[in-house]
């Protein structure tokens, strides 16, 4: 496995385990949680349910 390759995975688990946080602990629609959500969006690139689903197994291969 390449140094590139190890980050990017490394990178991928980081932002799942962030996003099964979110997903798991940010239940309300609050307004605290809402810019908890558009700030992960702004990270990864899309909202912690569909990033799960996307990357959920990226590094089991």
């Amino acid at each position: 496995m390449t140094p590139e390759k190890y980050y990017e995975l490394r990178k991928h688990y980081k932002l799942v385990k962030e996003a099964e946080h979110l997903v798991k602990y940010n239940t309300s629609n609050k307004a605290v949680d809402m810019i908890k959500f558009v700030a992960f969006k702004q990270k990864a690139g899309m909202m912690p349910q569909e990033y799960i689903e996307k990357y959920g197994d990226s590094w089991k291969d």
